[in-house]
């Protein structure tokens, strides 16, 4: 399987690096319109941290121009208090990114280059964390699991794009690159969630990152087609020399509404290629009017005898989720976040912190935020979250569980 990879790679290659030529002609694209500045507010620091803005902004633009590449990334820190008061280790139970009690956490700096295409015909996109969130990116995959003692460093993204020349282009992205499953995303410079905390949606229902292809086609100026093959789940380490699929359909009628539909297939167990897992995941963007924005969400999944509380067996899992935001001034914004997530069979959550082995696990939340822009590039957030279960499986003290936690948080992201 990997000689029929590396010879797929080649192929494309061959198809490709001649069509470079046509590609380095295009005309550039005319610059973006300058932004315009907040309006005034309270909290405003404009008047000192927005000098400190202008500062990095001309020093980042001198960068860019010199090396022909685009240059961005934040800084994350953040603290998250829970009710439950979790020890023994001091994690709060059904969380990722902001799993760590009572803690003000550094949680990443981020540093991401682009290359556009226009310049050799190929593009590449080069990203990685340095923090808390590098950290648990790395533990996320099967071979970082072994590299617990390294520094808290991880290699996000790594990928190059083409566009092949066959009816309206084919899109072409080959690498390391963030799943286009779902609702929420790994932060990323200028695109945010609207939350600090994830979704059990996010956390357990599919896939972080992809190693492999994916090609997309428009095959219509509102629809387009991607497909591809990759090694599975937050694995870039194939564990079982079978490709997963990946593939989608996004279809975006007007700028009020549009649907993302993905699919990854294939087996992700170790050293097996039978056991077949699949998440199904469908995301509606509404937007009725300017300072509104609705997202729907259902993930569906399954897998052949899937590891449980109780054994093997065969599992499926179900999120539904639904995230409005409003946007008050260009400086405030709230949202909410709602969510169910059902684990049948537990294959997902492994029952948390369920004190007996659990077969079926449902669980809910819903999440308040609100988010300052103190500058263009500095923004400040706070959250309340509730959580709730069908059974006692939130760690609470040293040796308890609870069906219930409530949680507060604060955040701190600058944003170059």
């Amino acid at each position: 399987m990997k000689r029929g990879l590396a010879a797929l790679l080649i192929l494309l290659g061959s198809c490709v690096l001649p069509q470079m030529a046509i590609h380095a002609a295009e005309e550039p694209k005319p610059a973006p319109a300058e932004e315009k500045p907040l309006g005034p507010g309270w909290l405003s620091l404009d008047c000192c941290v927005g000098v400190l803005d202008g500062k990095i902004a001309d020093g980042k633009g001198a960068v860019e121009k010199a090396l022909g590449i685009g240059i961005s990334g934040y800084f994350d820190t953040s603290y998250t208090w829970s009710s439950n008061y979790p020890k023994s280790p001091p994690k709060i139970s059904g969380r990722y990114f902001d799993m760590d009690q009572n803690k003000i956490e550094f949680n990443d700096f981020h540093i991401a280059l682009d290359k556009p295409e226009k310049d050799w015909g190929v593009g590449f996109h080069l990203s990685g964390d340095f923090g808390r969130t590098g950290e648990l990116l790395r533990e996320a995959t099967l071979w970082g699991k072994r590299l617990h003692k390294e520094p808290s460093a991880e290699l996000r993204e790594s990928y190059v794009t083409t566009t092949i020349p066959f009816g309206e282009g084919i899109q072409f992205k080959g690498g390391l690159f963030v799943t286009p499953l779902g609702t929420e995303i790994l932060l990323n410079p200028g695109n945010y969630n609207d939350e600090i905390s994830r979704s059990f949606a996010f956390n357990y229902a599919i896939p972080l990152r992809h190693l492999g292809t994916l090609f997309t086609y428009p095959a219509l100026k509102t629809l387009s087609v991607s497909g591809g093959l990759v090694t599975g789940w937050d694995d870039p380490r194939d564990n079982n020399g079978s490709p997963s699929f990946l593939g989608g359909v996004n279809f975006t009628p007007s700028d009020v509404f549009g649907l993302a539909s993905n699919i990854v297939v294939g087996p992700e167990q170790t050293r097996n290629t039978h056991n077949m897992r699949t998440t199904w995941s469908n995301v509606a963007t509404i937007k009725p009017m300017d300072p509104l924005t609705v997202l729907l969400e259902y993930t569906f999944g399954t897998e052949h005898q899937a590891s449980t509380p109780t054994g093997p067996r065969n599992a499926q899992w179900y999120a539904f989720a639904a995230v409005g935001s409003w946007g008050w001034t260009d400086r405030f914004s709230t949202a909410v976040r709602t969510e169910l997530f059902l684990d049948q069979g537990a294959s997902r959550t492994q029952g948390f912190a369920a004190k007996t082995p659990v077969h079926n696990v449902s669980l809910g939340e819903v999440t308040f935020a609100g988010t300052y822009k103190f500058t263009k590039m500095l923004l400040g957030r706070a959250e309340l979250r509730q959580d709730w279960a069908n059974r006692p499986v939130y760690k609470k003290g040293a040796n308890g569980a609870d069906s219930n936690q409530t949680t507060l948080a604060v955040q701190l992201l600058y944003q170059y």
